[in-house]
């Protein structure tokens, strides 16, 4: 190698290419002699600035190259009114009632073609230059533009249109609102016209129905002399009525009649007396002049003998008298009897005789009751129809009534609140805006165009060498001189000097290899859980639920909520933890000390790593685990991040379990991972493989 003098000298010479600078050769070209680093600055600074260059100034162009819209909007409240709409009676007809006008479809009409065409030929004279533009149906792009959006909770619309002419779209605000308000009322006058001529003229009708009905009804009436629908005042029926009541009379007295008849016929067969003294003067005297002797005689009796009052004359006299006057009684009493039974006879007679009349007379009457009776029912008929008619009348009288009474709150209204104002600036686009989007977006491509460019151009790093500092070791028949060895010539002796506490001929750069504990087959999880004690065998499904060692010492009954089955883990990474079925049935077994640790046994009150770790040993030895000292809190928590890892679960959802990991961990197990799409904690199996957990739990909450 020659010295940097001599280097020096021949390139000033003859230059990098051989030719003489002194004789019109080229200037040497430095940038070869620029070291690796210079050279891949250089390179990533003209791809930067390429990049930054040609993509912000074509992103520049296109920004500030649209052309500007402009947007005016108007505020108008909207009342549509209200319009008579036929609804159906229960009884029949129709009867009218106001519903309000939708307002969304009067939205819609706001922004309709017809509505917009006229305000277009209104805006003509004035825009015709700016509107001819447009294209061959400028309606139909003017009415694109237009948009109504109604304020919430209110009756206010916004009317908005934008386009590249100011003056343009206010004044198409404007007049589509003048020109629907317009319409709108219009339409209001020919609906309201309308409807009361068809009033009208349906109350014309109803009243010339009303009037040949009850005309009808006044001819047939007084045709069939049919007074009216109740029938008692109708003569024929009335004469029928009193017949009837005659003929059932008269039945009753043929009846009486004719019992007593045959009562003073058995009395005068019995020789009974069935006339009453008091019924026949004269023979109440006879009674009473017999009586009174009678009393007399029994009073002689009383004060004399029977033989001197049979040798007194004026007692034979009276007993004489008594005589003579019981025999005009017995004579009288017959003729009485006679006589009531001729006048019981005459009686019966009159009687038949009249009843008999009645019944002709009914039967004579009957036609002519059956042929009033069918008139009567035609005349009932009609009189309904005729009711029915009024009564519509009335309906139609009434619904004109209240459609003129209603005419003012039916009138629609519209009030522009804010009218549409000629915008000064632009609505889109927003160039300022756009121009920073556009530097922005252009220096993140320029840079993802040099992280790509520098992807390509990469060279592996040179290893790094580590010289240890050496150490001058006495060797046993050698001289040293200045602290250093040396030959006989006095030349350092480099050879037989070494770092410390290495072996002669071993590299200074030596490689720590990363501690990674244990991890458990299905097997051994299964014989742990079921040689551990219920403590024991507690923390090892915890551990392999996603809980730490730590979380799990720390860990208080009051953080297990058993109701919902969960277990609220505090501390640096507090998550929620879901308690397995196993787990649970440990739990309920164990005595409930709020306020205390879950793992606290033996009366301890704190119980400690230690403590856990040589619970899970003792039940790794009695399992017959091979080298049980690896057994560790450590191992079963790495067993179940490395069951997680492995069936792909999304890092963010594995911290959600296990809690936080460092960046050494996280890159760690990444490459348990397969290759192909990460799964969310819906799509894996939370839950070590059942060959070890679920049986040997099983068998360990049994045992």
């Amino acid at each position: 190698m020659q010295p940097p003098a001599k280097l020096s000298a021949r390139a000033g010479a003859s230059g990098p290419y051989g030719g003489d600078a002194s004789r019109g050769g080229r200037e040497p070209d430095l940038g070869q002699f620029a070291s690796p680093t210079q050279r891949a600055n250089r390179r990533k600074l003209s791809v930067f600035l390429g990049v930054l260059l040609l993509v912000g100034a074509a992103s520049l162009v296109y920004t500030f190259a649209r052309p500007a819209e402009y947007r005016a909007s108007a505020r108008v409240q909207i009342n549509p009114g209200s319009v008579q709409v036929e609804s159906i009676r229960p009884t029949g007809g129709s009867q009218g009632t106001d519903a309000p006008r939708p307002f969304l479809t009067e939205l819609q009409v706001l922004t309709s073609r017809p509505v917009v065409e006229a305000a277009v030929k209104r805006l003509g004279e004035r825009f015709e230059g700016k509107i001819s533009i447009l294209g061959s149906d400028p309606v139909s792009s003017l009415q694109s533009s237009l948009m109504a959006s109604p304020t919430g909770g209110t009756d206010v619309v916004e009317l908005a249109a934008t386009g590249g002419d100011a003056g343009l779209v206010a004044a198409l605000v404007n007049e589509v609102i003048a020109t629907y308000k317009e319409q709108l009322e219009q339409a209001y006058r020919d609906t309201s016209g309308e409807a009361l001529a068809q009033i009208d003229d349906e109350l014309t009708k109803l009243a010339a129905r009303v009037a040949a009905r009850r005309k009808a009804v006044d001819d047939f009436s007084a045709r069939h002399n049919v007074v009216s629908l109740e029938r008692e005042e109708n003569q024929v029926l009335a004469r029928v009525r009193g017949l009837g009541t005659a003929l059932n009379n008269a039945n009753e007295k043929l009846a009486a009649a004719e019992g007593k008849l045959r009562s003073l016929e058995e009395a005068a067969a019995q020789g009974k007396s069935v006339v009453r003294a008091r019924d026949n003067p004269t023979l109440a005297n006879l009674e009473q002049r017999a009586s009174q002797i009678r009393e007399e005689l029994r009073e002689l009796e009383r004060s004399y003998t029977p033989e001197y009052l049979v040798m007194d004359s004026r007692v034979r006299a009276q007993r004489a008298r008594l005589a003579e006057l019981e025999q005009q009684l017995a004579s009288q009493r017959q003729l009485s009897l006679q006589s009531s039974l001729a006048e019981a006879q005459e009686e019966v007679a009159s009687a038949r005789e009249t009843a008999s009349r009645i019944r002709q007379q009914i039967a004579g009457d009957r036609g002519t009751v059956q042929a009033f009776s069918a008139r009567f029912n035609e005349y009932r008929a009609l009189r309904e129809e005729l009711t029915q008619l009024e009564s519509l009348h009335r309906d139609t009288a009434q619904r004109k009534a209240k459609l003129e009474a209603g005419e003012r709150a039916r009138r629609p209204a519209v009030k522009v609140v804010e009218a549409a104002n000629i915008p000064q600036e632009p609505w889109r686009p927003l160039y300022m805006r756009d121009a920073a989007i556009s530097i922005t977006g252009s220096f993140l491509l320029a840079l993802l165009a040099m992280w790509v460019v520098e992807i390509f151009n990469r060279h592996d790093p040179r290893p790094t060498i580590l010289v240890p500092q050496p150490i001058a070791i006495p060797i046993p028949g050698r001289h040293y001189g200045g602290g250093l060895g040396a030959s006989s010539s006095g030349r350092p002796v480099l050879s037989e000097m070494v770092a410390p506490g290495l072996p002669a001929g071993t590299s200074g750069l030596l490689t720590v290899e990363p501690t990674v504990p244990r991890e458990l087959a299905a097997g051994e999880i299964g014989g742990l859980l079921a040689a551990a004690t219920t403590e024991a065998r507690l923390a090892a499904l915890l551990l392999l639920s996603g809980l730490s060692p730590e979380e799990l010492v720390a860990l208080d009954w009051d953080d297990i909520d058993p109701t919902k089955r969960e277990i609220h883990v505090s501390g640096a990474s507090p998550r929620t933890v879901a308690i397995l079925e196993p787990t649970f049935a440990i739990l309920e077994r164990l005595p409930r000390t709020p306020g205390t640790r879950l793992l606290a046994a033996h009366g301890a009150a704190q119980p400690t790593l230690d403590d856990l770790t040589s619970d899970l040993l003792c039940a790794a030895y009695d399992a017959g685990i091979e080298r049980p000292a690896e057994v560790t809190p450590a191992t079963l928590r790495h067993t179940y991040i490395a069951f997680l890892a492995r069936q792909g679960i999304r890092l963010a959802d594995l911290v959600r379990l296990v809690g936080r990991l460092s960046a050494e961990q996280v890159a760690f197990y990444s490459d348990y991972a397969p290759a192909g799409k990460r799964l969310t904690l819906d799509e894996i199996n939370a839950v070590v493989d059942g060959t070890g957990l679920a049986r040997s739990a099983e068998s360990g909450t049994t045992s």
